[in-house]
């Protein structure tokens, strides 16, 4: 039995590879559960991270938003009225939302039952997705980095992520935080959660492969289990460099490290236990004055 769990991560590694090359699109795998993209299509999650980053805007109005990685659903943008946003834009690496429109109707209805006194655009007039997103004053775009690339700058007040910077590919990670910088506003603010699990079982698996495999895009795209393991220390000198201020709120760690260090590839070796022992944390950054 121990043998069988200890291998389960490595069986999902095989698994998603195999089923992510079968002719079958994303939206079809979350509706059966494999592939999903977190749980942003459902209201009380949706609404529970739209209030923890809007909320060190300070009951700003009129705020410009811009999530990255909004994952199954446009609720957040539908939702954000709610708080006094002028408008949400929504960037993701491809076209994850689902485009069941009466689920969004329902999901508002009970929000609407839930917080009555939270004013929102009248979502019922229509049955079509980009008006609803126009209604909010929103917009999604799947282009990824290229959509990024297509923003105005010092256009977002605020610029936020739940668990996604962790799934930027290592390539790409620079310039998206970059784009971040050139994209939020002198006073804005930028936040992210992120997971430096494995992703594959809450653990620190995916630190046993080298570069030169898990880099791989036959290896990391599309497979659902990519995480591009820059730790705590990686990711803070990055965006310093980058030109941007840095402060670290609520770290969550293991109490002993989930592997042991011989399993890891060579290239990990430097990595001090006390920053793989961190399992998450949130990071709050300002453009520097």
């Amino acid at each position: 039995m121990k043998s069988a769990k200890y291998n389960l991560w490595y069986l999902k590694i095989i698994a998603k590879i195999i089923l992510s090359r079968l002719p079958i699109n994303y939206k079809t795998w979350s509706k059966i559960g494999l592939f999903r993209h977190g749980a942003m299509d459902d209201y009380t999650y949706a609404w529970k991270v739209l209030s923890l980053h809007a909320s060190f805007l300070k009951g700003a109005n009129n705020w410009n938003g811009l999530e990255l990685g909004p994952g199954d659903g446009i609720l957040s943008a539908l939702l954000a009225p709610a708080i006094e946003s002028s408008g949400l834009v929504l960037i993701d690496s491809g076209n994850f939302a689902h485009n069941d429109i009466n689920k969004y109707h329902t999901q508002i209805m009970q929000f609407k039952n839930d917080f009555p006194d939270l004013p929102l655009p009248n979502y019922s007039s229509t049955n079509d997705i980009e008006e609803l997103l126009d209604m909010a004053g929103g917009s999604y775009h799947t282009d990824g980095l290229k959509s990024l690339n297509k923003l105005e700058s010092d256009g977002f007040d605020l610029i936020f992520s739940q668990a996604v910077l962790e799934h930027v590919r290592l390539k790409d990670f620079e310039e998206t935080m970059l784009e971040c910088k050139r994209l939020l506003k002198p006073n804005g603010i930028i936040s992210h959660v992120v997971d430096y699990k494995d992703h594959l079982g809450g653990s620190l698996n995916n630190m046993r492969f080298p570069s030169s495999l898990w880099e791989k895009n036959w290896f990391a795209s599309k497979s659902g289990f990519y995480t591009n393991r820059l730790r705590l220390s990686e990711m803070i000198k990055i965006c310093k460099d980058v030109g941007l201020n840095v402060e670290i709120k609520n770290i969550k760690k293991w109490d002993t490290l989930p592997i042991n260090r011989e399993s890891m590839a060579n290239e990990f070796e430097s990595l001090s236990d006390d920053d793989l022992l961190i399992s998450g944390a949130h990071l709050i950054m300002y453009n520097e004055q």
